[in-house]
């Protein structure tokens, strides 16, 4: 492939985020018009108030993050050929587990603590992955039926223990 072509190829790919955002924002300003108030304005109030000042960037980061991780490990399942839908389920089963360990070893150093509270949350939405991964290991059991169904379960099992 040609240099011009590699060039046009590259933009057209990068192009795609783009235009699915822009085609949201003019669907989304199709909605708030239908509703009776002014797109601009909604949308300058809603710049101002993520990006208008440190709190509001620092919100949009904390929110965020936990999002961006959890789109990386679908990331990694998929390009080694698994489909891991369960990434939300296994995402509020180690929250939920590293926030029970970060409250009672709270006494603790924060040295400790930390990684502490991290690996806990790692190994139970690890744990939580493990009966999707042995249904498909050892039955041959489909991975998006499964992990589909244990985001329902962590759901209301975290939501039972949170009562």
């Amino acid at each position: 492939m040609t240099e011009p072509r590699r060039t046009s190829a590259a933009l057209l790919q990068a192009a795609g985020p783009l235009v699915a955002v822009v085609l949201a924002l003019v669907v989304g300003a199709g909605f708030i018009a239908a509703v009776g108030k002014d797109p601009f304005a909604v949308y300058a109030h809603m710049a101002s108030g993520v990006f208008g000042n440190a709190y509001g960037i620092g919100q949009v980061l904390f929110r965020a993050t936990p999002l961006i991780f959890t789109g990386l490990a679908v990331a990694l399942a998929f390009r080694a050929g698994l489909f891991n839908i369960g990434a939300e389920g296994q995402l509020v089963i180690g929250a939920f587990a590293a926030g029970i360990v970060g409250a009672a070893g709270k006494a603790l150093p924060g040295v400790v603590l930390m990684p502490l509270t991290l690996l806990s949350g790692m190994a139970a939405a690890a744990l939580w992955a493990l009966p999707p991964a042995l249904l498909k290991a050892k039955l041959g059991a489909h991975e998006v039926i499964n992990t589909i169904m244990m985001n329902f379960i962590a759901l209301a099992f975290v939501q039972y223990l949170g009562h």
